[in-house]
């Protein structure tokens, strides 16, 4: 294997995920595990060995931390772990930021966690706004 700045600047310009938008200077990407969706190096899911992911569940409690193990590396498919986490919301982002401290890229970290709780954000149920009584013009 070739190191990840040498696979970068190979599949920069030539990746098939890359969204290019008019009027847009970043360039956006539809990687399986991205974080950000932005196209960069920091984020690119296929050149870095370690890469972490969250995705909403699909019954909608908790989410799921996708990581890529480092044993199958030839076999895509098989090198994806993937596991949920669902015991509260305080509770499932605490376990998630010592699952990001143990071993994980100290630049990332934060981008997990913000995905992560977004996720729980957008699964929470909003209140319905209650309507303002009417006055009655006299």
């Amino acid at each position: 294997m070739s190191s990840s700045h040498l696979q970068w600047l190979i599949t920069r310009n030539t990746s098939s995920f890359i969204l290019k938008k008019r009027n847009v200077k970043q360039p956006f990407s539809r990687e399986p595990l991205h974080l950000t969706n932005r196209h960069c190096y920091k984020y690119n899911t296929l050149i870095h060995k370690n890469v972490i992911a969250v995705e909403p569940a699909k019954d909608k409690n908790g989410f799921v931390v996708v990581q890529k193990s480092k044993t199958k590396v030839y076999k895509p498919k098989q090198s994806l772990v993937r596991f949920q986490i669902k015991s509260g919301p305080r509770h499932t982002l605490a376990k998630l930021r010592n699952i990001v401290k143990g071993g994980y890229r100290k630049d990332c970290r934060t981008a997990v966690l913000k995905k992560a709780s977004a996720i729980i954000r957008s699964e929470k149920p909003r209140a319905a706004k209650k309507a303002k009584p009417v006055k009655k013009a006299e």
